[in-house]
């Protein structure tokens, strides 16, 4: 199964269609809404959380953690979601090949079906051990639906709405981001008996995907002319292009695009051979280490705990961590028209070194916080991390694509971040503020514009 290039011509639809934009919105429901909820649940429960950890731990145990194995702990439980999305990213490439996308993304809503509740669990049969077994399970459902997601949009759009309707996915994300920020809050269930429910809320979108998948989904027209169903592929075009478009010309044009993709796939030492593959690689790795190492991890993970630490008591740090979740969704309104006016390259430089500059200003604001106690610091500090949420979602996040280098960076950075902080204070933001210089050093000597050129131009410009 291949996806249709985004330049490739495929009909002349009337309009967007009301079944494709549902279609559209309810597929992050097995992909996009968890990313953004799963990172954020944990971040304003991170004292509750710990707290139940060590307790569950010194009764059934008779361990007693220090500071610094709890730290450690702590963000190795955050990191471990994507322990399971890098099992989730390679599971996916097997999964779509075999099944098709519409069935790859019910498998990831039934896998999340049964982890996201597990969390909670842990809660009521006072079980530690189940937040480990969620978060993994977890993982590697919004890895393969997120994979799912992007292919299957792709496939049942027109390409003049597939830059719509694939940018739905951040918005839901940051959604569900900002509804878990605000669940997480000591005003509503972020308290010691509560904060299961976050978890179980979670439940619902996973049973709207499913309910719909089954019983108004069509599989895409390129997954079914790969299996020899042209009569259901062009039952798929008319739900989803209308009825007023040329099916038959499109399934030719699909038919096509497919026979070329096929005669086209390469191995990956074949990529590695070709210059435009190799470099179209290596830029792919960047971008994807550049987001797990920019700091949008340690702010989405430990948010509350950067605000708390620049003088913020730990009420007033979850009310701000939701707040500044309004910054993300404001944001991934404007990233797809920043993207098309302003050219990717200059998009991606450019928020690359502002992120830089304000992980420096972040550090010295740590310094200076820790010299004085002055209280009124904590206010510049979250401007900064407003506007740090606001860059990223309409910089560098848009760009980056689901691949096991960002899962493994992502895993990575949450685990060292909290020992840096205990170990050598604010100079832990040299973790970002290094990876984000040399990653805009590199696009800009190697990154090509890529706005308004066909495929075929950007590979010759890949080959220079």
């Amino acid at each position: 199964m291949k996806v249709v290039p985004a330049d490739h011509p495929l009909g002349t639809p009337t309009g967007l269609t009301p079944r494709l934009l549902t279609t559209s919105v309810i597929s992050t429901f097995a992909g996009g809404f968890h990313f953004g909820y799963l990172i954020s649940a944990v971040n304003p429960l991170a004292d509750i959380l710990q707290q139940f950890i060590v307790e569950n731990l010194r009764i059934r145990y008779h361990l007693q953690l220090s500071s610094s194995h709890l730290a450690l702990l702590w963000s190795s439980l955050a990191g471990c979601l994507f322990v399971g999305a890098m099992i989730g990213a390679y599971l996916s490439v097997y999964l779509l090949q075999k099944i098709g996308p519409r069935k790859t993304l019910l498998t990831a809503a039934t896998i999340l079906l049964v982890s996201t509740p597990v969390f909670g669990l842990a809660y009521s049969f006072d079980m530690a051990e189940l937040l480990l077994v969620s978060r993994i399970l977890s993982g590697i459902g919004f890895a393969i639906g997120i994979s799912a997601q992007g292919v299957f949009l792709t496939e049942i759009s027109p390409a003049r709405y597939r830059g719509l309707t694939n940018s739905l996915s951040g918005l839901i994300g940051n959604i569900a981001f900002l509804l878990a920020a605000c669940l997480g809050t000591p005003f509503l269930l972020g308290t010691v008996t509560h904060w299961k429910y976050i978890f179980w809320i979670e439940i619902s979108p996973c049973l709207i995907h499913i309910l719909l998948n089954i019983s108004t989904f069509h599989d895409s027209p390129t997954y079914l002319l790969s299996i020899g169903k042209g009569g259901e592929a062009e039952e798929s075009l008319k739900a989803y292009y209308g009825e007023t478009c040329h099916v038959k010309r499109v399934l030719e044009d699909l038919r096509v695009a497919y026979d070329s993709g096929t005669r086209n796939q390469k191995s990956l030492r074949e990529i590695l051979k070709d210059k435009a593959g190799a470099q179209a690689l290596s830029l792919s790795v960047a971008i994807n280490f550049s987001v797990a190492f920019s700091g949008i991890v340690a702010i989405s993970f430990f948010g509350t705990f950067l605000l708390q630490n620049v003088g913020f008591s730990p009420e007033g740090s979850a009310v701000a961590n939701s707040l500044c979740s309004f910054a993300s969704i404001i944001s991934a309104l404007l990233a797809a028209i920043a993207i098309d006016k302003i050219g990717r390259r200059p998009l991606l430089i450019s928020s690359l070194l502002i992120l830089a500059l304000i992980n420096i200003l972040m550090m010295s604001l740590v310094f200076l916080y820790d010299s004085t106690k002055d209280a009124i610091l904590a206010w510049p500090f979250l401007g900064l991390f407003v506007l740090f949420t606001f860059v990223f979602s309409i910089g560098i996040g848009p760009a980056a694509v689901f691949i096991g280098a960002e899962f493994i960076g992502s895993f990575i950075c949450p685990v060292i971040y909290l020992s840096l902080v205990d170990s050598v204070g604010g100079l832990a933001f040299l973790l970002f503020i290094v990876p984000l210089t040399v990653t805009a050093a590199y696009f800009y000597m190697y990154l090509p514009e890529t706005k308004g050129k066909t495929s075929a131009e950007i590979n010759e410009l890949l080959r220079k």
